[in-house]
This record gives structure tokens, C-alpha cells and sequence, in this order.
């Protein structure tokens, strides 16, 4: 009995461990992804009217966060202030830095929430129900859009399709 138990665990071990190499094999090669191809993608999903690009002095003003910490960062945030839309696609190279556009992105949903509370219903609805975040492969993707959907569809396959062409 033992024997078998033996066995089955070492199996076991050796199925577990190509899982894991096959995963983080196939997560890395998506990380060579060409951001801008991705954002790319990503735009032409979400609807971009009311959205103009953010500089770095703003990225660091509604974020707070030094886009030159990152490898690739880019924001569309909106044209008035009576819109909440924005698209924010940032490639970070480890996880603490995942882990503060995460803390950012939320910050900013929150700060965005108590602007338009108790008079933006509209807005209320998008920040409630049409709101992302997603991360991937080094990658980071905060929207804010009625394409939410659409936009984390497009970022997926985006970052599968640039992971197939290397």
C-alpha cells in the first residue's frame, strides 16, 4: 500500500511541477509583449470620445504615481470634469509595483466616487458597475468605460496574440 501511495504522490509531484513550468513559462513570454501594441488594442475597444492623453505631470497629479518608475505608462483620462472615463495601461517589472497601481487605480475609483456621490448618477453608475481592473503579464489596466467588457476582452487576447507572434 505504501508503495502505490508512494507512487501516486510522486506523480503527482512531477505533474505539478510541468504545470507550474508550463505556466510561468507561457506568463513570461507574454511580458515581451509591445505595450503600445497592447494599448493599441485596447483602445479600439473602449470608447474613446470623451478621453484625452494624460502627461506625466498629470499621471502623477490623479494617480500618484512617477510614470518613469515603469517601463511603459500611458492614461486617457476625460476632457471635462463631468466625465469619469479614463483607460490607464501601465508595464511594471515586479510585484511591489503591481501591487501600488492596484492601491492607485483604487484610490482613484474612490476619490472619483466621493466627487460625483449624492449628484453624478450617471457617473455613479460608471464608477460602480463599469469600472476594471485587470493584471497580467506585467501588465496593469485600469478602466473606467461602458466598454469594460470589450476593453478586458481586447487586453487579454491583446496580450495572448503579442505572446504567440514571439
Amino acid at each position: 500500500m505504501k508503495t502505490v501511495l508512494y507512487g501516486l504522490f510522486r506523480w503527482l509531484a512531477v505533474a505539478t511541477a510541468i504545470a507550474f513550468l508550463f505556466l510561468t513559462g507561457a506568463g513570461n513570454v507574454a511580458r515581451n509583449a509591445d505595450p503600445q501594441k497592447v494599448f493599441e488594442s485596447v483602445c479600439l475597444s473602449a470608447d474613446m470620445t470623451n478621453l484625452q492623453p494624460a502627461s506625466n505631470q498629470m499621471i502623477k497629479r490623479l494617480y500618484d504615481i512617477n510614470p518613469a518608475d515603469y517601463e511603459f505608462c500611458m492614461l486617457y483620462y476625460p476632457k471635462t470634469n463631468m466625465d469619469v472615463d479614463e483607460l490607464l495601461l501601465v508595464k511594471f517589472t515586479d510585484r511591489s509595483q503591481e501591487e501600488a497601481l492596484r492601491n492607485a487605480a483604487q484610490s482613484r475609483l474612490n476619490g472619483q466616487k466621493k466627487a460625483f456621490e449624492g449628484y453624478g448618477a450617471e457617473q455613479m453608475g460608471l464608477l460602480g458597475s463599469h469600472s476594471l481592473t485587470e493584471s497580467r503579464s506585467g501588465f496593469f489596466l485600469f478602466a473606467v468605460n461602458p466598454n469594460d467588457a470589450e476593453i478586458r476582452s481586447a487586453f487579454v487576447k491583446a496580450l495572448e496574440e503579442e505572446s504567440s507572434c514571439r
